[in-house]
């Protein structure tokens, strides 16, 4: 089982990483962004300087006083409006490149893993939900940061106009600091809560997906389970909002207790200035104003502070956690995938068990799989037969023995390499909505626009009847809700993926994992009789190609060279076809049960013997 990183990365390591991916999509617009931004705090904040002034020019009636604070209140205004208008049309600009950036980093980390047990397990699945929905946040990183420094240095020049007037006055700072405190802590609490709620909302989110997609419609409409869809639905997300919104409105009691304190304290300030008279006109209307845009910015810096650490923060700690689990997973390869088999792939004591659950779904299986030969893999549902091929595709990692391709730990090899040689179609196929050759060459990417080579793959899966009967042959839109798409049926799509399986000419691993369950056994039998025998010929035979192929059907699994045989999670038995009926175990007992089960259909059916 993977070892990759359980533990998020500290908030410091993941803000700087962020950072410096930020920074490259465009520096020159973060210096600019910088600029302005920080820069237009200090008009806003010497606005109260400039009203002071005005205030004591007209007490005083010195109209050469007055004239220049007009204009310095003129000036401050308007540098105010410019820095804050080139500041927030910069940083959109760079928030639109970096949200292309960081969605697409998002989305080739999580792609790049090796294996995909990440998203399957719930603590890893959370994280991942929650980057998903906030990465485009991300790109609004380096904007908050910069207006958050902007809010601490508006509060850090009012608290200093405010100490211009009464030392005593600086108090008023040191008296907002329990609502930094009280926001800096229920965010965290908040934040906390959100992770805690996050199966539930993503609970929520797939009971809406599913009774709003057409894939279940059918189903939900005969089982008539609407209502109890909606009633979970609500149930979650209100289970959800419950523990929410008594976490909020216990931050909002705290805050507010915050909030009372420091009034008191302008209110008090406010109050000892006026006992200054008429002569104290102007340093009124600086506490007046100062004092007022202190409450505002304290808000303000408290708001920044806390959506910072909440959001930003938070996903950039996901982000980098993601990084580090993409990295370890890939720094154990460090062999290259082979061009060949000489010997084939051996398992040793091989056991697994899925990251959500304790029962092994393969327990000390040992097994060689000759190179060059075509291995049909059986057993009854549940014994491990589809796991056994992901664990040969490396899409998850034993949790115990090894795999080896001849002689080399497949942990070890570069798996990236090693998909390149492999091919094949699996029974939980993916109908993927595109034009039928792009849906087809999907199997072989560089391939992909070779009408030739996806015209061969359709053949070898039998698929043409498929394409024949598409208004637009190989350019038709698959998929019903596109404009000009074509419904297909599940055998139809089956041999889509089945022909997308057949893309690459010469892999040396090839699999099958019941890729033809929904076409008819007689359709089955003599597609992979065919290639079968294509299988022990030609190219793939000297470079030692492997075939690998699960059915439940005895008529197909008899062409094989080997049949190894899972019950229980364990092999059981493992020969070749007639080694097995001969030795009368559990391979000949299943073989005899179909085979009378086919011979008492035909007759049925025919009126005769199949012979």
């Amino acid at each position: 089982m993977s070892a990759a990183p359980d533990r998020l990365p500290s908030s410091a390591t993941a803000l700087l990483r962020s950072l410096r991916m930020g920074y490259r999509t465009n520096p020159g617009l973060i210096v600019i962004a910088f600029i302005t931004t920080v820069a237009a705090a200090a008009p806003d904040a010497l606005f109260a300087l400039g009203l002071a002034m005005l205030v004591g020019g007209v007490t005083a009636g010195d109209e050469t006083r007055i004239v220049l604070a007009a204009v310095l209140v003129g000036t401050l205004a308007t540098a105010g409006w410019l820095l804050n208008v080139v500041s927030d049309r910069t940083n959109r600009r760079f928030a639109d490149r970096a949200a292309v950036v960081l969605e697409s980093h998002v989305a080739v980390l999580q792609s790049s893993v090796a294996t995909i047990e990440h998203h399957e397990r719930p603590d890893h699945a959370d994280r991942l939900s929650v980057l998903r929905d906030h990465a485009d946040a991300l790109s609004m990183l380096y904007s908050q940061l910069f207006s958050t420094a902007g809010a601490f240095i508006r509060l850090a020049l009012t608290i200093w106009l405010l100490m211009s007037v009464n030392l005593w006055f600086g108090a008023i700072g040191l008296i907002a600091l329990p609502t930094v405190v009280v926001a800096h802590w229920r965010s965290g609490v908040e934040k906390a809560a959100e992770e805690a709620g996050a199966q539930l909302e993503r609970r929520a989110r797939h009971l809406f997906a599913l009774g709003t997609s057409p894939g279940a419609g059918k189903e939900l409409r005969v089982a008539g389970v609407q209502a109890w869809l909606r009633e979970h639905h609500w149930a979650a997300w209100t289970q959800r909002h419950v523990r929410l919104a008594q976490v909020r409105w216990t931050s909002a009691a705290a805050q507010a207790a915050a909030q009372a304190l420091f009034g008191m304290a302008f209110i008090g300030a406010v109050g000892v200035t006026a006992l200054g008279g008429v002569s104290a006109a102007a340093d009124v209307a600086l506490v007046l104003a100062a004092g007022s845009r202190l409450s505002q910015y304290v808000d303000q810096t408290v708001n920044q502070a806390s959506f910072f650490r909440a959001i930003w923060l938070d996903v950039s700690r996901r982000l980098a956690w993601l990084e580090d689990y993409a990295a370890e997973a890939a720094a154990r390869a460090d062999r290259p995938a082979p061009d060949r088999l000489e010997q084939g792939i051996r398992l040793a004591g091989l056991s697994f068990r899925y990251p959500v659950g304790d029962r092994l779904v393969l327990d000390d299986v040992t097994l060689h799989l000759p190179a060059g030969k075509v291995i049909a893999v059986v057993g009854e549902n549940g014994a491990g037969k589809s796991t056994l091929v992901k664990l040969l595709c490396g899409f998850y990692r034993p949790s115990g023995g090894t795999i080896t391709v001849d002689g080399v730990d497949l942990a070890r090899i570069d798996l990236g390499g090693w998909r390149a040689q492999l091919s094949g179609a699996f029974q939980d196929y993916f109908c993927f909505e595109y034009l039928a050759r792009q849906s087809v060459g999907m199997g072989d990417l560089a391939r992909m626009d070779s009408l030739p080579a996806v015209e061969r793959a359709v053949e070898r899966a039998g698929a043409g009847d498929v394409i024949a009967k598409l208004d637009r042959g190989m350019d038709t839109q698959l998929g019903p809700t596109w404009e000009n798409g074509a419904g297909l049926s599940q055998g139809q799509w089956q041999k889509i993926a089945l022909a997308r399986g057949f893309m690459r000419d010469d892999p040396l691993l090839l699999v099958l994992d019941e890729p033809t369950s929904a076409l008819d056994a007689e359709v089955e039998h003599a597609l992979f009789e065919r290639f079968a025998e294509a299988a022990r010929a030609g190219r793939g035979t000297a470079r030692g190609r492997i075939t690998l192929l699960v059915s439940h059907r005895f008529s197909t699994v008899r062409m094989a060279d080997l049949v190894v045989v899972l019950v229980g999670a364990k092999v059981a038995e493992y020969g070749t076809h007639d080694d097995l009926v001969a030795r009368g175990g559990h391979y000949a007992e299943l073989y005899g049960i179909q085979a009378s089960s086919y011979h008492a259909g035909y007759q049925s059916a025919n009126g005769g013997d199949p012979g």
